[in-house]
């Protein structure tokens, strides 16, 4: 039986998760009840298995769906579901870290990540909680696939080496915050080398890998040289854009650049009109679209 934490304890875990007084109470206001909230709470119960069944393992080899964003209709029971999700994994997560030797300092590091999605939700869609986002990278977290050190964040994983056979990798994403200067970026790499080392020695790394429009080279025909997006960019060795690479991040982008909520169809001009142009990267991003091209996430890699 799904058991969720006192009223008292979740808002005592809030807090330490990072979320800020008014999202904690609005989270303790759209607390799930199994007898009010039938559907819910069995999707709530399926998603718990999921990730409890799954506690330690990383990304697999064919991917992760993660969890779907609730419906534009969802109430704010609906809206504040995850969250309470991660309140109920998260006892079962910090024991898996202490069995793997990561101090609560780590621990913490990482899975205060979820108040910052808070206040992130609210900006992008002007509602609580975190439902109108697909859950991707806490589940990984509450999982204990994926850690935050420093400016970046890692996830476990495998895949082909250089060489045609398998071996263990991370998965490098770029949260939003602090600026991504190289600095920052060669302290968080040489820490997750130390960490995964150190706590998943099972599991040596041969390199890193990332997913992102950040890897997009044509942001290169717009920025400096010396920004610190063309630096992380130069980082990492592409790999060639396939046809079934093809699809579009101009949507995706909307989220990370503007604070707009992402979009599944095409940007119009009429839409370009509307977004601020107070910074490179914004006006580097409309103008690539004026011009009638569009922008597509990469994937480079870091050997070792």
């Amino acid at each position: 039986m799904l058991e969720l934490p006192s009223n008292a304890e979740a808002a005592r875990l809030l807090e330490r998760l990072g979320a800020s007084a008014v999202d904690r109470a609005e989270t303790l206001a759209a607390r799930p009840d199994p007898r009010d909230h039938r559907e819910l709470w069995r999707h709530l119960e399926r998603c718990c298995r999921d990730l409890m069944s799954s506690m330690g393992s990383g990304l697999p080899v064919d991917g992760y769906r993660g969890f779907p964003a609730m419906p534009a209709d969802a109430d704010r029971v609906a809206l504040h579901l995850y969250v309470w999700l991660y309140l109920a994994v998260l006892p079962e997560t910090l024991r898996y870290h202490a069995e793997r030797g990561i101090d609560r300092a780590r621990s913490w590091e990482t899975l205060a990540t979820l108040g910052p999605m808070m206040a992130e939700h609210r900006a992008v869609h002007g509602l609580g909680g975190i439902g109108r986002f697909g859950q991707w990278c806490p589940p990984l977290k509450f999982r204990g696939a994926e850690y935050r050190l420093g400016r970046l964040e890692y996830d476990r994983g495998r895949g082909e080496l250089p060489d045609g056979t398998a071996g263990f990798l991370l998965h490098v994403h770029v949260p939003s915050g602090a600026p991504l200067s190289p600095e920052a970026c060669d302290v968080s790499i040489d820490l997750a080398l130390e960490f995964f080392g150190r706590h998943f020695p099972d599991e040596p790394v041969s390199y890193l890998v990332c997913h992102s429009w950040l890897l997009d080279p044509q942001i290169t025909e717009y920025l400096p040289e010396r920004s610190n997006i063309v630096r992380f960019l130069r980082r990492f060795e592409l790999r060639p854009l396939l046809p079934d690479d093809r699809e579009h991040a101009d949507g995706d982008m909307l989220e990370y650049i503007f604070g707009r909520p992402s979009q599944n169809g095409p940007v119009t001009a009429n839409f370009l009109t509307e977004l601020p142009q107070d910074t490179a990267l914004r006006r580097a991003y409309t103008a690539h679209l004026r011009s009638g091209r569009h922008w597509h996430a990469r994937t480079g890699r870091i050997v070792f």
